[in-house]
């Protein structure tokens, strides 16, 4: 191995590192807070900074000769363990690829520009894109597209890649370059990099409008329910809606609000409550909840999971997890709409023992789900996607060096 180390500082000079210190910091995922992924690591051998797609080429053809794996990575924010190595592999960072930022009626853009480079351009052009993540302010789009699925906009759209979201994409693999449209996107989003690695999207946007953060106070969980099924006549006009436990907001807002026993925090150009300065909130949305109450909450085991829930389990399975935990347990929502039914991206936080609890709730409703795990294959939950993503699989990485591990063919 330590040939092929040579060989890479050869091909790339000063844009392939070794050091300790990039070595350590590229082995972990810094947003990854989930105790029974973070233990599961692997130190990396190197990290190739790529300047351009020459760059990202050569490296693909190196590794598929080598048969060295190869981990694609943007700015790292994943909290899935998209970004976490499992085997030792050489890292590509491709944040300096982001030249590319145009809009003529959809945007095009490399995968290393930021989402808020992309939002702040977008918007003095009074436009923005249909979903972005929660973390806009420090993630890529290429890191976004390859391994996110929700976000800021999922109330209105869905899922990034729903509804035209995603409509072009270059992609990258072993055995060359590939032009995706329309559904065969879907091979490459959500995909975690297994399918190749993004040289250049083209996304769907829409018109920028002033949405005003309202807060409107529910006394109980079913209150909460009969609220989200009356909005849904005014989704059109609702970018978001947020759910929060007062236990979760208390911490949250730390005294800038004054947070009810349930909490709907809907952004809209409608009026439907007391409008507030939430945009605190913007950063807290669906993964980010649970790495931010990672350093908000006095919990000594600190544990989470996640489960999508429809609105009448959503009722049955936190009804029941409060009568057994009371505030012993946060509960944060992010209501989103999928496949035209909304249901609630639903974030349970507290100790790790009070999840045996949890767990046995979940168990009884029939409602499986493992946030807690690396593979592509237990979080998409469409076996059409899974299909494709299988698929381009073969055609693209056929010696499966691209992120190994992280999609089961």
């Amino acid at each position: 191995m330590e040939s092929y180390l040579k060989d890479l500082e050869r091909e790339f000079g000063s844009r392939f590192i070794s050091r300790g210190e990039i070595i350590d910091q590229y082995s972990s995922s810094p947003y990854l807070v989930s105790p029974v992924l973070s233990k599961m690591g692997k130190r990396i051998l190197g990290v190739v900074v790529a300047e351009d797609i020459d760059d990202i080429k050569n490296l693909l053809r190196f590794c598929d000769a080598n048969r060295i794996p190869l981990l694609a990575r943007g700015a790292g924010t994943s909290t899935i363990g998209q970004v976490l190595p499992i085997t030792p592999c050489i890292v590509l960072d491709i944040q300096r690829l982001n030249k590319t930022l145009e809009y003529d009626k959809y945007l095009r853009v490399s995968p290393g520009v930021k989402v808020l480079t992309a939002l702040n351009y977008l918007r003095k052009r009074g436009k923005e894109l249909q979903v972005y993540p929660s973390s806009f302010y420090i993630s890529t789009l290429g890191g976004y597209i390859a391994g996110g699925d929700v976000g800021i906009g999922s109330y209105q759209y869905g899922y990034h890649f729903d509804h035209d979201g995603v409509r072009r994409l270059t992609v990258l693999g072993t055995t060359g370059t590939y032009e995706l449209k329309g559904k065969e996107t879907l091979a490459v989003s959500q995909a975690a990099g297994t399918t190749g690695v993004i040289a250049e999207a083209e996304l769907s946007v829409v018109d920028y409008e002033d949405w005003r953060d309202q807060l409107i106070r529910v006394d109980e969980v079913e209150g909460v329910v009969k609220l989200l099924k009356r909005l849904e006549e005014d989704r059109p006009r609702i970018r978001r809606i947020t759910l929060e436990d007062y236990e979760t907001l208390s911490l949250i807002a730390k005294g800038r609000i004054n947070p009810g026993k349930w909490n709907v925090i809907v952004s809209s150009t409608k009026s439907f409550g007391e409008e507030v300065d939430m945009r605190f909130l913007d950063e807290l949305a669906f993964a980010a909840i649970y790495v931010t109450m990672s350093k908000l909450t006095g919990f000594s085991r600190y544990f989470y999971e996640v489960r999508l829930l429809s609105l009448e389990s959503f009722l049955k399975v936190v009804t029941q997890v409060k009568m057994a935990l009371g505030s012993k347990v946060l509960v944060h929502g992010d209501v989103m709409t999928l496949r035209g039914e909304t249901v609630v991206y639903t974030v349970f936080i507290s100790e790790r023992e009070n999840f045996e609890v949890i767990d046995s709730i979940m168990l009884k409703e029939g409602i499986p789900f493992e946030i807690h795990s690396l593979v592509v294959n237990d979080r998409v939950d469409e076996e059409f996607r899974l299909e494709l993503m299988r698929k381009y699989k073969e055609i693209v990485d056929p010696h499966n060096i691209l992120n190994p591990g992280k999609l089961r063919v």
